[in-house]
């Protein structure tokens, strides 16, 4: 049997767009002599498509596209993924087989097993999938086509690359055949007696590569869904607040990579907290991108809102409007944030990022209406290491990433406590409590149950976070002071922090534990 295997690019919640894709690619497979031509799961709606599944009217449309579908099954099979409406009006996603213009929803072969999918990138995932493909080949002893749809699709809160890397399978489960992942792709294949044949394909060798590390494949998807979702929020332009620091050195060379040098606009705002070591790494940066570069001191803004405030009183209360501290400190986030870059990107035509991390998004370490702002958050499913991983991978052929914005205490310099050039810096413990925090959120264990462990024996307690021992105990001088730490955290990531996690702008998924508790997380 000659199948034509399409790896399309589903638009979410389009199906007329849908369908204009299916009927080229049948086209095509019925020229190249296919017998069956197979689309991904969602084919024509897309899984994530939010109140469109309660609307009767998209309902209809999705049905009676796939009664069109079925149209053109004349001289070949088409198998693909939609919708139908069963007897209690619920929305069921189905497998359908067209053939000689009629539907069904049942494909049968003695010899193949068909899997049509719709799976978004999670990093680490596809060795799992494919180690369970290749288990179910070897039990039932057929060979097996898994075809998967490529594009990006959100919740609202969340984005997704659905990833693509559909594969073709012989029935001892050796892989035969595989799609790149984040682009559309064909093959031609053919099943004989002895496994799969690939007869013609658009997949090159340079298109599929085993040797990606996962944060380069974290890389990809970060990209990918950073270009896919900008084009459909009609963004071209992007303003970046480049601190000199690591998180905004990674998102700017991730927006690069989507969008281009020239749409990617690199703002430095200093003050009288800024040093010189990271004013000239965000110039660095944006020399070694090539990028539109502008510094634009604040200080005069700041001051000007601190005058200003300072001769306001309140009526029936005697709270004098002294600006400092904290309150300093936060000033400084939101007039970068949402003064001056939002005003700049206003400017320029463009959109404003949000640079935050999962680290600092999980404990609240961010200032709400300041650096949470921003069209979306390209890194804040990736802890801390995560990012500095993503940084040396940029710099594996030549340095794009300043080594000084490595090399410094990572610091939001927002007073003289954070003097990078003195080694002061964030309070977050970064190898440590990347562990902690993810022991708690991607583990599910509770605090009481981290302090049990650590109690057990420090080493144990390291051990099993996998956090580096000797690290910890330079930290933290005793057991008590320990636990002392993490309840100061966990109070945090279970009260104000959930408060501003909630208000931060749409994240770019590559795990399955985004803020800890994805859709489950409730203000309780």
């Amino acid at each position: 049997m000659k199948i034509f295997a399409v790896q399309m690019k589903v638009e979410p919640g389009k199906p007329d767009v849908n369908f204009e894709t299916m009927a080229a690619a049948i086209a095509r497979g019925k020229a190249a002599g296919a017998e069956l031509v197979v689309f991904p799961e969602f084919a024509l709606t897309g899984s994530m498509v939010g109140d469109l599944w309660a609307e009767q009217s998209f309902v209809d449309t999705a049905v009676a596209f796939g009664e069109k579908v079925a149209a053109l099954a004349d001289g070949i099979d088409i198998l693909f993924g939609n919708v139908i409406q069963d007897e209690s009006g619920c929305v069921v996603n189905k497998a359908f087989f067209a053939k000689d213009g009629s539907l069904a929803t049942d494909f049968r072969s003695e010899n193949l097993i068909v899997r049509l999918s719709s799976l978004s990138f999670v990093s680490g995932r596809a060795a799992l999938l494919k180690a369970d493909l290749q288990t179910m080949a070897e039990n039932e002893k057929k060979s097996i086509l898994y075809v998967n749809a490529v594009g990006t699709q959100n919740t609202g809160k969340f984005i997704y690359a659905i990833e693509g890397g559909s594969l073709a399978l012989n029935k001892d489960g050796t892989v035969i055949f595989a799609m790149p992942k984040f682009e559309a792709a064909e093959a031609l294949l053919e099943l004989t007696a002895e496994g799969w044949k690939v007869l013609s394909t658009t997949v090159t060798d340079s298109t599929v590569s085993s040797a990606d590390t996962e944060i380069s494949e974290i890389r990809k998807a970060l990209v990918f869904m950073l270009r896919e979702n900008a084009k459909r929020m009609g963004i071209k332009r992007v303003v970046i607040g480049a601190s000199g620091g690591i998180d905004s050195a990674v998102s700017a060379a991730l927006y690069v990579e989507a969008l281009g040098k020239e749409n990617v606009f690199l703002i430095n705002m200093p003050t009288r907290f800024n040093s010189d070591t990271t004013k000239n790494a965000a110039r660095d940066l944006a020399d070694n991108l090539g990028t539109p570069y502008m510094v634009a001191p604040i200080s005069e803004m700041l001051n000007a809102v601190c005058d200003s405030l300072e001769k306001c009183e309140f009526v029936r209360n005697d709270t004098l409007m002294k600006v400092d501290g904290i309150n300093y400190e936060n000033l400084q986030a939101r007039t970068r944030s949402a003064s001056v870059l939002a005003t700049i990107a206003s400017v320029v035509g463009g959109g404003i990022t949000c640079n935050g991390n999962k680290s600092e998004a999980i404990v609240g370490y961010c200032t709400l209406y300041g650096d949470t702002c921003g069209i979306m958050a390209a890194l804040g499913d990736l802890w801390k290491t995560q990012v500095y991983a993503l940084a040396r991978d940029f710099n594996k052929d030549r340095e794009i990433i300043p080594q000084a914005s490595i090399d410094i205490p990572a610091s939001a310099e927002l007073s003289e406590a954070m003097n990078v050039d003195e080694g002061k810096g964030d309070p977050i413990l970064y190898p440590y409590h990347d562990r902690l925090f993810a022991y708690w959120i991607e583990e599910n264990h509770s605090l009481e149950e981290s302090i049990q462990l650590l109690k057990s024996g420090a080493e144990n307690f390291c051990k099993t976070l996998g956090a580096d021992f000797a690290y910890f105990k330079q930290k933290f001088a005793t057991e008590e002071v320990a636990i002392a730490d993490m309840k100061q955290w966990h109070r945090r990531y279970r009260g104000i922090a959930l408060a501003k996690r909630i208000q931060m702008p749409p994240i770019l998924m590559v795990s399955g534990h985004p803020f800890g508790r994805g859709l489950g997380e409730a203000q309780l």
